[in-house]
């Protein structure tokens, strides 16, 4: 079994075992490039699912199409407080815009940490063939990390049932840690959203980006095996965390230096299998730190509680 956290998420996990042993990694093999790799797609799945549900959110500001009969009754919250109780969305029909806004810190029920605002701009028509929404960041943090770009996302096609395929980009992204270091990206990713009985089952993301590393190493990443996300691994005891990347497989491509990330055979866990030049190691990403080197990642045996 490999077992998979969303470092960037910040959620508690229960600890985990190994064997003991020191890796065979080459000293000179940095985390950073994969751990920011897994960084990134972990936000974008988190920042999908939190346009999505604005995009659900009914109208909650005053209408110029109907400014004879609307009524202003301000900005509008997420159900539940899910994204922090000063999280808040304010839509401008006539501009096909939302603003949604994190007046302060604010932590949601699944331990991220947001602040700033995100734009969103839509099509006319939405939840069909063709619409689109676009995201753009004013001052935007997630988990302390600022988060810059253009990310526009399109629907390729929808079923019966509401299940749907979409591709995103992202133009000029950017991801600025605490140290000032940062990561930037292009990207072009394909989500498949399967929906039965009107619930969100799974999703599963396909797809390519080229960055630069906050180490200044350029690197390319290709999803070789769809990245499968599902959205409740509640029946073996894991704390509630949204969606869970349980099975797939990325390559980080630096020079001639191949890294092979594999995310699990479905099962809901949270271990990673990293490979390089035939070598395999397990890791446990709570204990994953950019700049880290592999071979000093897993030295001692922990006991599973």
């Amino acid at each position: 079994m490999k077992r998979f956290t969303l470092i960037a998420f910040g959620l508690s996990l229960i600890t985990s075992c190994s064997e003991d042993g020191v890796s065979g990694f080459s000293e000179n093999l940095s985390t950073t490039t994969v751990m920011e790799t897994i960084n990134s797609i972990a936000f974008e799945e988190d920042i999908e699912e939190l346009v999505s549900e604005s995009m659900n959110l009914s109208s909650n500001s005053k209408s110029a199409r109907s400014a004879d009969t609307a009524v202003d009754i301000g900005p509008k919250k997420f159900k539940g407080d899910k994204y922090g109780d000063c999280a808040t969305v304010v839509e401008d029909e006539e501009n096909n815009t939302k603003i949604i806004s994190f007046s302060e810190d604010c932590k949601g029920k699944r331990g991220q940490v947001r602040s700033g605002t995100m734009i969103v701009t839509y099509s006319e028509t939405q939840a069909e063939a063709g619409s689109f929404r676009q995201v753009t960041y004013d001052d935007f943090y997630l988990n302390g990390i600022k988060i810059e770009g253009i990310r526009r996302t399109e629907i390729i096609s929808i079923d019966d049932n509401g299940s749907k395929t979409m591709r995103t980009t992202m133009t000029d992204g950017k991801m600025i840690y605490e140290d000032g270091t940062f990561r930037t990206k292009n990207s072009e990713m394909t989500r498949y959203t399967h929906v039965e009985n009107d619930k969100k089952q799974y999703s599963s993301l396909t797809g390519s980006k080229s960055a630069i590393s906050s180490e200044g190493v350029s690197f390319s990443m290709q999803i070789t095996t769809p990245i499968k996300f599902v959205y409740n691994c509640d029946d073996l005891g894991f704390k509630k965390g949204g969606k869970i990347p349980v099975e797939g497989v990325k390559v980080n491509m630096e020079g001639d230096q191949t890294v092979t990330t594999d995310f699990g055979d479905g099962t809901c866990d949270f271990l990673v299998e990293i490979t390089k030049d035939g070598e395999v190691e397990t890791v446990d990403l709570k204990d994953l730190k950019r700049g880290d080197r592999f071979k000093n990642i897993l030295k001692k045996k922990r006991k599973k509680i």
